[in-house]
């Protein structure tokens, strides 16, 4: 009978311990050392991972087979999947570990990125890519700035974090070459940059449709399989994140953000907000300063 594959929160930990942090960083020698250099499949329910790979070799386990990897090398470890590691005895590299849910809500509005992260993946860093040298040092800084922050990580975690799985992203298209999901992938970047020029109009989506050459039922295909959501969504989602902007950093009446954004009915702006926020502009803009002051 096969026995089931233990879930942890870090390796060997039992998922009830270490509920305050959101972000953790620590050398892969530190814990693997402890266990033979191998880290026995098992699966975590909220944590998500980075492996960042400077030095040594090794095969990590995913999709049910063992895919080498060796130097200079990320490794991206989605919550719910089964996994382990292989390390060698050089291995020098950090293993930064996320609480899911705080973190992949703010990568939803980059092109791509939210699809790419829901499976495992495997990335080389070639030296001969430019992209390549700033995103180990992006890695870095985002590790030493989770060591230092001890439980509260800095403000720049988040973004470096950002930074880093979008140049992964790229790199790891570049690998696998140009082919319809890579063209696919550039419409839908072009779409969010049309979007953020013109989401005041709340034009259709047909309008997106025939600047890219596309049927309204293939534009809301694509974003559908890439982005999880229709056109439509992703335009309202653009509207609702400067309103955000504006009732949190601005001093504008919620009727002026509401014609800012092409509402000339506020009421109908207040609904529209609260469809999507999840509560009205007004209780919005009460909770963030609140938070903001605290």
């Amino acid at each position: 009978m096969t026995r089931p594959v233990p879930i942890y929160s870090l390796y060997g930990e039992k998922p009830t311990e270490h509920t305050e942090f959101w972000a953790h960083a620590e050398t892969i020698y530190s814990r693997s050392s402890l266990h033979s250099w191998e880290i026995r499949p098992h699966r975590h329910e909220r944590l998500f991972q980075i492996l960042h790979i400077r030095s040594g070799r090794g095969e990590a386990l995913f999709g049910g087979r063992w895919h080498p990897f060796g130097p200079r090398t990320v490794i991206v470890m989605p919550e719910r999947h089964d996994h382990g590691f292989r390390f060698s005895r050089d291995v020098d590299g950090a293993v930064i570990t996320l609480v899911a849910s705080r973190f992949s809500a703010e990568l939803q509005d980059h092109a791509g990125l939210a699809e790419w992260l829901r499976q495992p993946s495997l990335t080389a860093l070639p030296d001969e890519h430019p992209d390549s040298r700033y995103l180990r040092e992006t890695l870095d800084r985002a590790e030493q700035e989770i060591v230092q922050g001890g439980a509260r990580p800095t403000a720049l975690v988040e973004p470096l974090l950002r930074i880093a799985l979008l140049l992964s992203l790229r790199l790891a298209g570049a690998e696998r070459g140009r082919g319809d999901t890579d063209r696919d992938g550039e419409r839908l970047a072009e779409l969010t940059r049309m979007i953020g020029e013109d989401f005041r109009s709340r034009l259709p989506v047909d309008h997106y449709a025939r600047r890219l050459g596309l049927t309204a039922t293939h534009l809301n295909r694509i974003t559908r399989a890439l982005a999880g959501k229709p056109v439509s969504r992703l335009v309202a989602d653009r509207i609702v994140l400067e309103a955000k902007r504006d009732l949190v950093f601005s001093a504008l009446s919620i009727q002026q953000i509401a014609m800012r954004l092409g509402f000339e009915d506020q009421a109908y702006f207040s609904r529209f907000f609260a469809q999507h926020a999840g509560m009205p502009p007004k209780l919005y803009r009460q909770r963030e300063k609140a938070l903001l002051e605290s």
